[in-house]
């Protein structure tokens, strides 16, 4: 069975700002076939995002959201008071999906959370936080 993995916004522009290919080094340090998925509330991100920055970070979004387009989209929307974060921690543990992010308090909550999680290490490489099921 396929192991289920999650982007979050930031981790999407890691192609970009860094040369790595997201995919194919998920895959390597999971040692599987991975399912890569969005949810419709990272997109949302970007178009917020998208509508009040800069030319240059908005090139990096756009290339984000291509990226995106790989990837199957989770409709999961967002309970009132939750953030983008919450959801993303809500679905990874009702559903057994590792988080990919760069941001360290998300990473902290989904530790706490029991969620494993796939992050940038030395701006070249991904590594796992959390024990493979």
């Amino acid at each position: 069975m396929p192991t289920k993995v999650i982007f979050d916004t930031n981790f999407l522009l890691i192609p970009i700002r860094f040369g790595v290919d997201i995919f194919s080094e998920a895959e390597r340090v999971l040692e599987t076939i991975v399912e890569f998925y969005v949810t419709e509330t990272v997109l949302n991100e970007i178009d917020i995002l998208k509508g009040k920055s800069k030319p240059s970070f908005i090139r990096e979004l756009e290339f984000a959201e291509k990226l995106a387009q790989q990837c199957s989209i989770i409709n999961v929307g967002i309970v009132p008071r939750e953030t983008v974060d919450d959801s993303l921690i809500r679905v990874a543990k009702n559903d057994d999906y590792i988080v990919a992010t760069t941001d360290t308090a998300l990473r902290r909550k989904l530790r706490e959370a029991n969620v494993r999680v796939l992050y940038l290490r030395q701006e070249q490489f991904l590594e796992l936080d959390g024990t493979i099921k």
